[in-house]
């Protein structure tokens, strides 16, 4: 059997005028073209592969005009089409561009150039209808069909023409594609067109839903969008405050333990003022009671100093947890600004907190300051100013 490919079909279309009635007439313009065709008409195996042959058959030349009779090649060779719309209608075009065709009207083959622009927005369908099968509960490749099932069963036959591809079809469907690149939260993205196509078509009658579908296409794309920012945000949201609520209450238990921990110190004070000046006695020269009162006030000023180390280290804590919690905040108001309103209010209310438990120290070392001074001028009230020779010795 003689070497026939495509593009020698493709080289007699070109040179034909279609009749539309299975035939027509073949213009012979140059050695190509007649050689194309004597290998075509060679032999029955080659006519029954590429369905065309000569009305008549004998001699021809260059130059010549010659009828022949053209039918669909067979056995997958190519696609002959009368239009684009001829096209659409075969059984595979509706999920896969053809690999080889010949289109009559307006005389193009796969590849030519420049590309009509009704083949841009073809292939971008098909791009859309890829995306439509991995939503769809099934799939019927031989019926044409695209099948969804929610609440009901919703069949798509995928039925177009070439009037029903819009201007806005490659835009949108570039739209949908992007949606649908990043594979993050892919079975929720598929659940959202799934929805979408159903809510968008189940009104429609049956041959109308694609072409429904592909008219509103900018309204699936809003959908799906919407839909899953608001997924997104749900679930980012509720990790968040989550997140935030375990700081909280982390950062609450920190700083009530600087508290906590000095607590026995606190507890102590009231020995630094009410008790130490109860305990305080009339001495008579340097008697006993002297130096147990000198030994009372000296235990309260060292009360004094150990209560102060102790709040001066509770500072530092506090210090280091506020530049935590300031450190948590700013993150919060970079990376999660649209919902920074929400959240903040709780690490402003931990802030306030440091800075109470900070005036709770000092009220409190000042107190302590106030009872041990309050304890001293009583002591030297109490004590004869011929007493203080005591210490010296004398």
């Amino acid at each position: 059997m003689p070497d026939v490919g495509f593009a020698d079909l493709v080289l007699l279309y070109r040179n034909i005028v279609f009749d539309g009635y299975g035939g027509g007439t073949l213009h012979v313009t140059n050695d190509d073209v007649a050689a194309a065709i004597r290998k075509v008409e060679a032999d029955e195996a080659t006519y029954d592969l590429t369905q065309i042959s000569l009305v008549e058959s004998g001699p021809f030349e260059v130059g010549d005009d010659v009828r022949v009779n053209v039918g669909q090649p067979c056995g997958g060779f190519g696609e002959l089409a009368a239009d684009f719309d001829a096209l659409f209608r075969m059984p595979g075009a509706a999920f896969a561009e053809p690999q080889d065709y010949y289109i009559i009207d307006p005389g193009y083959a796969r590849n030519d150039e420049p590309m009509p622009d009704i083949l841009s927005r073809y292939r971008a369908l098909l791009g859309v209808v890829d995306t439509l099968r991995e939503a769809a509960s099934y799939v019927d490749l031989t019926a044409r069909e695209l099948v969804f099932i929610s609440d009901e069963k919703i069949v798509i036959p995928v039925l177009f023409r070439a009037a029903d591809l819009p201007d806005s079809l490659q835009a949108n469907a570039a739209r949908l594609k992007r949606v649908f690149e990043d594979p993050l939260h892919g079975d929720e993205k598929t659940d959202l067109l799934s929805a979408a196509v159903v809510e968008m078509t189940r009104g429609t009658k049956r041959a109308e839903r694609f072409r429904h579908l592909v008219a509103n296409l900018e309204w699936i794309c809003d959908e799906i969008e919407k839909g899953y920012r608001l997924f997104v945000s749900s679930f980012s949201y509720s990790k968040i405050r989550k997140e935030i609520e375990t700081a909280r209450l982390e950062y609450v238990s920190k700083i009530h333990k600087t508290i906590v921990d000095i607590q026995g110190q606190l507890l102590g004070i009231p020995v630094a003022t009410i008790v130490v000046a109860s305990q305080l006695k009339k001495p008579n020269g340097c008697d006993v009671a002297f130096w147990a009162n000198s030994g009372v006030i000296l235990g309260a000023w060292i009360f004094v100093g150990l209560l102060w180390l102790a709040i001066r280290n509770q500072q530092h804590t506090l210090e280091a947890i506020g530049k935590e919690i300031r450190g948590q905040k700013a993150r919060l108001e970079r990376d999660y600004a649209a919902v920074r309103d929400d959240f903040v209010g709780t690490f402003d209310d931990l802030e306030k907190r440091i800075a109470w438990h900070r005036w709770v120290f000092r009220f409190v070392l000042v107190l302590a300051l106030l009872g041990s001074t309050g304890a001293t001028w009583a002591w030297l009230m109490l004590t004869p100013t011929t007493s203080t020779a005591c210490f010296t010795g004398g």
